[in-house]
């Protein structure tokens, strides 16, 4: 049984005093009479096994009980040592002895602590424990224990601790060879995938158990979801604890030409750039050549760069259909990582035509580990995207994908007649003088039959917008809490060949979203045309509708946010220690993962109620 050190350190203080007392005078100065040593009786048995810098305790009794003598380990006249076979120091040895103190109701019984000096140097010695003081006559007398073994092992009975990939073919991309020269370990890789994992060790012959059960090295296997504790026996018992966070997410490893530095959005493709994705059972989904290129506006300036690719060629990536162009979010700024993934959830939950699939992912570039990442579609005119005719030649009426951003930054755009909203063409993003000019017409003519008084009172404005997508997506950027289309910002619409202009898809929510402050209030409801179309008892009839028909899946939406979280949480905290969060956005920076995402539950709760209680008494 372990003892504090510092404990027995001060208990042999105050026997050195009460030594000093006893082989001097005593207050009446009469002399006392020694009790010296008789015998030494070694109490623990089997081997003192030493680590680098360690300590081992031995149990020894001595005879007479009551015998004097000084164990202050740091007294000059100390009268007890720890030597080898008939040398008369402990000099010399690679271990000192550190501490002696009784234990506590077991009068003559001692124990000694030796702590390896930390030469790192390998011994195996037979050593005694000497009781030398001088007896009444004056005389030196001697008592010796017999003999023990100390020895010294890189760590008690483990030589190698591994998790290899022979032995775990779909839980570990590699081998991974542990630190055992302490009694813990921890390891922290995206590179295991399962938490149920083989160990392969080398133990000089001891049993090992874990949980009762005996251990063979490279076929047990274990649940590292919790901390393991190995228990190694032989004449002594020793425990070793490891713990491991792992992913248990698809890998991408992505290697630019020369490792080249991957040039931004405004920058040419960086081609040649090799793609291997691998699933969490490390079988291979996709392998292939690509360009390359960073995106983002603001997103691109923060430490956690995002990322676009251009495929060579179209493919499915993690069971999403197959496309080209596909990215990588940072989500830098997110604290829980989730906000735009359950974003996109949510849109699902309504009739939104298409929302962007994606899948939370480990990131190797160049070799380097940047942390977590969310794959997903890029907004693209595709049938399984957007799904809008592709323009041919000569044709001017769809189809279309139109975003709104302040940034104002793509080659061709506009702004509108009456609300000089910025429309830039995202897709095709290379339109001809007829296409330009079909978009922009169709445009201004809705904005004419919404802010005519005389033509908005007709409901003229329908012919114009799928009203239906025009509530959903709205509903979905209130329920947020987002800002983003004031400004605007990340706000899309698209056409169809002979259709109206259709809301959607979303995108864009790690920034001010799912935060307490504006659970009690609306945050778009005057943005875009939406202060007019409230004004129309329609308009305001179909959110009702709308409500009512998708409530039910609304307010599942913190189930499937409770279940991502738990998913992700390994992931999770590898990315947080490598990419910690500067810039004040969301208000939950401080928070551990857990709270933050307790909180964007809560906050998503309360304005859903909010809500609720507000569209039924439009």
């Amino acid at each position: 049984m372990k003892r504090n050190v510092l404990l027995r350190q001060t208990i042999c203080l105050m026997s050195a005093l009460l030594l000093t007392m006893v082989a001097g005078l005593s207050s009446c100065d009469k002399p006392v009479e020694l009790i010296m040593a008789e015998s030494i009786e070694l109490i623990t048995e089997g081997d003192l096994i030493m680590g680098e810098n360690g300590s081992e305790e031995i149990e020894f009794a001595v005879t007479p009980a009551d015998a004097t003598f000084n164990y202050d380990t740091e007294s000059e006249d100390c009268q007890i040592m720890v030597r080898t076979g008939t040398a008369t120091s402990g000099k010399g040895l690679n271990y000192t002895l550190t501490g002696v103190a009784p234990v506590e109701g077991k009068k003559g019984h001692y124990i000694a602590v030796l702590t390896d000096k930390g030469t790192g140097k390998k011994y195996d010695d037979k050593v005694v424990i000497d009781i030398t003081a001088a007896g009444p006559d004056g005389q030196m007398y001697t008592v010796v224990s017999p003999k023990f073994r100390v020895r010294y092992e890189t760590w008690p009975l483990f030589t190698k601790f591994s998790f290899l990939k022979e032995d775990n073919q779909t839980a570990v991309y590699e081998d991974i060879e542990l630190d055992i020269t302490s009694g813990s370990a921890r390891i922290s890789s995206p590179l295991i995938s399962s938490p149920l994992l083989v160990a392969s060790f080398d133990h000089n012959d001891a049993k090992v158990y874990v949980d009762g059960v005996e251990q063979v090295s490279g076929e047990t296997v274990n649940d590292f979801s919790k901390p393991v504790t190995y228990i190694v026996k032989s004449k002594n018992e020793y425990r070793f604890t490891i713990e491991v966070t792992y992913s248990g997410l698809p890998v991408v490893f992505v290697e630019t030409p020369g490792r080249q530095q991957v040039p931004s959005k405004h920058e040419d493709w960086l081609a040649g750039t090799t793609l291997k994705i691998y699933n969490p059972d490390w079988s291979v989904d996709y392998e292939g050549t690509t360009g390359m290129r960073g995106r983002g506006n603001s997103t691109w300036s923060y430490p956690k760069k995002p990322y676009a690719f251009k495929l060579d060629s179209k493919a499915e990536i993690l069971g999403m259909p197959k496309h080209k162009r596909w990215v990588l979010l940072a989500n830098w700024m997110d604290r829980t990582i989730l906000r735009n993934c359950v974003s996109f959830n949510l849109a699902t939950r309504t009739g939104l035509a298409y929302t962007p699939r994606g899948q939370f992912v480990e990131l190797f570039l160049n070799g380097e580990h940047k942390g977590n990442y969310f794959l997903c579609e890029q907004i693209k005119v595709d049938k399984n995207r957007v799904n809008v005719d592709e323009l041919d030649e000569g044709e001017v009426d769809g189809g279309y994908i139109m975003e709104l951003d302040s940034y104002y930054d793509e080659d061709n755009k506009f702004k509108s007649s009456r609300k000089s909203l910025p429309y830039m063409f995202k897709d095709p993003d290379d339109v001809d003088s007829q296409q330009f000019a079909f978009i922009q017409n169709y445009v201004n003519n809705l904005e004419n039959a919404l802010y005519d008084n005389s033509r908005f009172a007709t409901g003229e404005y329908r012919d114009y917008i799928d009203v239906d997508s025009f509530v959903d997506w709205w509903i979905v950027m209130e329920l947020t809490g987002i800002w983003e289309p004031n400004h605007p910002k990340s706000t899309y619409m698209h056409k169809d060949k002979g259709g109206k202009l259709i809301m959607g898809p979303v995108w864009d929510f790690d920034w001010e979203t799912y935060m307490p402050g504006f659970q009690s209030q609306y945050r778009i409801k005057t943005s875009l045309y939406y202060s007019r179309l409230f004004e129309d008892p329609y308009f305001v009839s179909k959110v009702k509708e709308r409500w009512n028909m998708f409530e039910d899946d609304f307010r599942a939406l913190p189930q499937f946010i409770e279940s991502e979280a738990a998913r992700i949480a390994g992931s999770e905290s590898m990315n947080h220690a490598m990419w910690p969060i500067t810039n004040v956005v969301n208000l939950d920076e401080s928070l551990s993962f857990d709270a933050a995402v307790d909180r964007m539950i809560s906050a998503y709760e309360a304005k859903l109620n909010w809500m609720d209680n507000k569209i039924g008494n439009m």
